[in-house]
């Protein structure tokens, strides 16, 4: 039996290199980059108007604060003129500065009268409402690290740099197999004894909601059988990923499959609730986590273990799930001395514990904004007692 830091600290001593390869920015989205990106450019490209408005020298502007209108720069323009004593140009936002002028002033603040601009705005300091070249980034900058994920921002910020081919990591292939042989295909198949399967298609769901493929597969609770689906899936897939048949009953053959198609067990049993049985094994460069069969415990033991075991296998530097500290809304006592995981909902106050942790429950689960984890001791919590809040993604 380990902990969990311990648990969570093999998982990242047991990576493998993923294969990556150079690919079109517009196709990268969801992907983690395999190298840093280095920006080719200093960005902004030059100095530009934050404003519509009026270009010119802050020390032109004088008691009277009035300048002769000179030229217009709209975005675009090269605005290469330079500018004359005691003059402004009109421009817009986004056109670069012209030579001699380095301050602007917005157009509500003023007054033409036919070439002459009366100027307000006694707030006004010099370099107001100019972007600086470079104000972003620099030339040779690090834009982005290794291991980052390319959101709709990221492209967005690699695209305005002129970047348009990224090294990317493949996405892990993932496949699910549900063990057991109580589950009904159809509600016909819903006599006495039987239950619909929920953890295959649930886990798919968590896994494409992080922009993986996955698919899943229901297996019957026989050890042959078992052991041939792995024996099939393991060399197509990064991941297995197995529920059910992981403890030490009678009908638990998970272990025993894996072990047959000469899996190494790198940890089992974890000194946590739920998912006390949770296993984790490899083979060359094809990891498999045995969880419990307990949707609720499934779905903790994915969010502790397997979404941050995937993210690390990508290259991000921190791949466990956000983690701040916050106060207990209302007391709890655990009953064993074995670390927690609640669900949580984040309130006003702090974070409340949801109604209902049973570990084949999913209700309260649903919807929760985070896992309240509770390490082994102490067993008591009180009111408004700091606690450890791990963020769910949604």
């Amino acid at each position: 039996m380990i902990s969990v830091p311990e648990a969570q600290q093999i998982l990242l001593q047991n990576l493998f290199p993923l294969p990556h390869s150079l690919i079109q920015l517009e196709d990268a989205a969801g992907k983690m980059l395999a190298e840093d990106v280095i920006s080719p450019a200093s960005h902004p490209f030059f100095d530009q108007s934050a404003v519509d408005g009026y270009a010119f020298r802050y020390e032109d502007l004088g008691q009277k604060r009035e300048l002769k209108l000179f030229r217009e720069i709209k975005a675009g323009d090269s605005g290469e003129f330079t500018l004359p004593r005691g003059h402004a140009a009109r421009i817009f936002t986004g056109a670069p500065l012209p030579p001699g002028a380095d301050t602007i002033i917005m157009q509500e603040f003023v007054e033409t009268a036919g070439e002459m601009l009366k100027l307000g705005d006694e707030r006004l300091k010099p370099g107001g409402n100019v972007r600086p070249a470079g104000q972003q980034i620099h030339k040779g900058d690090i834009a982005l690290p290794k291991g980052a994920r390319l959101d709709p921002a990221a492209i967005g910020f690699l695209a305005s740099l002129g970047i348009f081919q990224v090294n990317c990591f493949a996405q892990p292939k993932v496949h699910v197999i549900t063990t057991g042989s109580e589950f009904a295909e159809t509600e016909a198949d819903l006599t006495r004894g039987k239950i619909f399967e929920s953890n295959g298609v649930m886990l798919v769901a968590a896994l494409r909601e992080m922009g993986l493929e996955a698919k899943s597969t229901q297996c019957i609770d026989d050890l042959p059988l078992l052991t041939e689906k792995i024996r099939d899936l393991a060399p197509q897939n990064d991941l297995l990923i197995l529920t059910g048949g992981v403890s030490i009953g009678d009908y638990d053959f998970t272990l025993p499959a894996l072990e047959e198609n000469q899996f190494q067990t790198l940890f089992h049993n974890v000194w946590q609730k739920p998912g006390k049985p949770l296993l984790f094994a490899s083979k060359e460069n094809t990891a498999a986590f045995g969880l419990p069969g307990n949707p609720r415990a499934v779905l903790v033991c994915f969010y502790e273990y397997v979404y941050p075991y995937l993210r690390a296998l990508q290259g991000m530097k921190k791949p466990f799930l956000p983690t701040l500290r916050m106060p207990l809304v209302e007391g709890f006592n655990k009953k064993q001395g074995r670390a927690e995981f609640l669900t949580a909902a984040i309130v006003e106050d702090g974070v409340s514990l949801r109604a209902v942790q049973g570990s084949h429950m999913l209700q309260s689960f649903a919807g929760a904004d985070a896992l309240v984890y509770l390490p082994p001791n102490p067993f008591d919590f009180a009111p408004n007692e700091s606690v450890e809040v791990h963020i769910l993604p949604r």
